[in-house]
């Protein structure tokens, strides 16, 4: 795993059920995308991360995984042994290994709460920019394979907006210890600009602010540095190999630790 940046710890946020309410928020209906005609000022964002629910505050652990799936990932990367391997495909195939993990550390620790919702994200016309893979619930594998085949890359890359809709599903579980986990192999196309909305998460009081971790893959992790500013971990990865290790080792190392 390499780290770009030494974190800031930041106390998690809130968990949401369905990023419909979020919508509904917002004055959109289930046509509307996260992100069309909302301006992009701090005021704006900060008014947009308001939680739309707030239940009582219980420990647990909850997360959110952003996976990236713009028309980019359609490319292909080279791994071990010069093979290529669509972007795509390796995203699918890590975020099962997450759930893997996820499951294993429930089972072993029956006594806390723990919920993960693993979500695509890209620009599409007539969706939400932010979409449930495996909606937010205790962990399970088994169905998980066709679920997250269902994952299609095409579109544009709406970051910041994604994040303010996972940062809602967050808000809804009420769990202390909150996760906001983003994969993506490029810029900002479509929105708020993730820098914009990881500043104004950080302003949030303390109970509400979800750790924040993005992974830069196959792009110059520089590129996500107003992120790191605002007390992201930044963090790498070229292939398939190395998007592995970098996830397993953030796991391990930051989100699935016993508190």
């Amino acid at each position: 795993m390499t780290a770009l940046a030494a974190p800031v710890r930041t106390r998690p946020v809130t968990v949401a059920a369905l990023i419909v309410t979020s919508l509904v928020s917002w004055g959109c209906t289930s046509g509307c995308s996260v992100g069309f005609g909302v301006e992009s000022d701090d005021d704006s964002v900060a008014r947009q991360l308001t939680p739309i629910s707030t239940p009582p505050v219980r420990e647990g652990l909850a997360a959110a995984i952003l996976i990236d799936v713009s028309g980019s990932m359609t490319e292909s990367v080279r791994g071990e042994g010069g093979r290529s391997e669509k972007k795509i495909d390796i995203a699918r195939r890590a975020a099962y290994g997450l759930v893997e993990q996820f499951e294993r550390y429930a089972a072993d620790h029956p006594a806390e709460p723990v919920l993960l919702g693993i979500y695509e994200f890209s620009r599409r016309a007539d969706r939400p920019d932010l979409r449930p893979l495996l909606p937010m619930d205790v962990p399970s594998s088994p169905g998980a394979v066709a679920a997250l085949a269902k994952a299609v890359a095409d579109g544009g890359t709406p970051i910041g907006s994604a994040m303010i809709a996972a940062k809602h599903a967050l808000d809804a579980t009420g769990l202390g210890r909150r996760h906001l986990l983003v994969v993506t192999d490029g810029d900002n196309t479509d929105g708020v600009p993730p820098d914009r909305v990881a500043a104004a998460m950080s302003r949030r009081p303390e109970a509400e602010r979800p750790s924040m971790y993005f992974v830069a893959f196959d792009i110059d992790a520089s590129h996500f540095a107003g992120v790191r500013d605002a007390g992201g971990l930044l963090l790498a990865a070229g292939n398939a190999k190395e998007l592995t290790s970098t996830l397993d080792g953030l796991l391990r190392g930051k989100i699935l630790v016993e508190q």
